[in-house]
């Protein structure tokens, strides 16, 4: 018995010594207040009913009766009982209720039409160098632009 004791009690220092070594080495996310959890999580019951709904009036039929629900319980405080107790059912009707094939813009990665019809490079077709008024700016994949932008362009500045 006794040499199980100190077997428990050399687990217990591995672990909190475990424990410090990942701390210094994981970096610890930004803690969310509860208006931003409350928003992705309406913003997450948004995309939930889209992925079910048949037409955008069953959607907008839906998306109101998820506001009159979020409306309902806004006015409690955010630390008392009561919303953690709607918080933590919310979050459960939201994986019970979750679309095995949810909906994806057809742009975005899984898309129907994501990098269907990929540009190509200008350095493919201005094998000399590419011409001065086209704009050097890449679309990414969320479909956000990186590279110069036009006004810099415009004013002659060139970010790179």
């Amino acid at each position: 018995q006794q040499l199980l004791e100190k077997h428990n009690q050399s687990l217990q220092k591995m672990d909190k010594a475990f424990q410090a070594v990942v701390a210094a080495y994981k970096p610890i996310g930004p803690v969310l207040s509860h208006q931003h959890t409350v928003m992705r999580m309406y913003r997450k019951c948004l995309r939930t009913a889209n992925s079910w709904a048949e037409s955008r009036d069953v959607f907008n039929d839906e998306a109101t009766k998820i506001r009159a629900e979020f409306d309902a319980n806004k006015n409690f405080p955010a630390d008392s009982a009561k919303v953690v107790r709607i918080m933590r059912e919310a979050k459960e009707r939201i994986q019970a209720q979750a679309h095995p094939d949810p909906y994806i813009l057809n742009y975005m990665p899984g898309g129907t039409l994501f990098m269907r019809n990929s540009p190509i490079p200008l350095e493919v077709l201005y094998p000399d160098g590419i011409p001065a008024h086209l704009s050097k700016r890449r679309m990414n994949i969320d479909m956000s632009f990186t590279g110069p932008t036009k006004r810099c362009q415009l004013r002659g500045n060139s970010r790179k």
